[in-house]
């Protein structure tokens, strides 16, 4: 998708890139949207406002879509992305993406790799709902390791630094206090290490197969 979108006629690019410092908001929840936007570097989080605070629904790395849900003309964003790294983003004008993507003949393709794309991240999220604490922040831990982070050849997997405690909590919509206290928890029991930095997961098969985590692999679809 992303090489349709840089082919093009003229001799000027069809994207701008942009970069965005750490926690800056790159697109505003109830803001009109005329853009479309391919993370090339860094880490983003998709947002949703509650009465509460903002829930992070899913994390974007690069490749990642931003702005599908607000492509149409007069549409406004029904979801906050916030830098949660420094991030390097192409930005594309809105008609540009529509005339490229509407007329061509893998046209259906692209909508239901988009669905995929928003989807399935958030339903894996849904899934660790009904499970106790301690588990639902390691089930987490388990997610953003095995989307981006690195696998080491003992088995273990080394969380990139961007997700603190506060991300976690508001992924998990658990208070930060409380993901500290189940993380030290965890680190006690073995499972995971917090310092020296980056977090580690020590043996990720070993967890997955004790959380019977089978469904993470659902994301594996949007990356085909």
């Amino acid at each position: 998708m992303l090489a349709t979108l840089l082919e093009s006629n003229e001799e000027k690019p069809p994207y701008t890139e942009f970069t965005y410092r750490r926690n800056e908001v790159i697109m505003e929840e109830g803001t009109d949207n005329k853009h479309f936007y391919v993370v090339k570097k860094g880490m983003v989080a998709m947002s949703k406002g509650t009465i509460r605070d903002d829930s992070i629904l899913t994390f974007c790395g690069p490749n990642d879509i931003l702005g599908f849900l607000s492509i149409l003309e007069n549409a406004v964003s029904p979801i906050s992305y916030t830098a949660i790294s420094e991030v390097t983003l192409l930005r594309f004008d809105r008609q540009y993406v529509i005339d490229k993507l509407t007329f061509g003949q893998e046209s259906f393709w692209y909508a239901y790799f988009f669905y995929l794309n928003f989807t399935q991240p958030i339903l894996i999220r849904e899934s660790l709902s009904n499970l106790p604490s301690d588990k639902k922040i390691l089930a987490g831990l388990v997610i953003v390791a095995e989307r981006f982070g690195r696998a080491e050849p003992d088995g273990s997997y080394l969380i990139p630094y961007y997700f603190t405690q506060k991300v976690i909590g508001k992924y998990l919509n658990l208070a930060r206090a409380y993901v500290a206290t189940n993380l030290r928890k965890l680190e006690q029991d073995g499972l995971i290490s917090l310092s020296p930095k980056p977090w580690k997961i020590h043996d990720m098969a070993a967890v997955k197969e004790m959380l019977n985590m089978k469904y993470t692999d659902l994301y594996s679809l949007t990356k085909k």
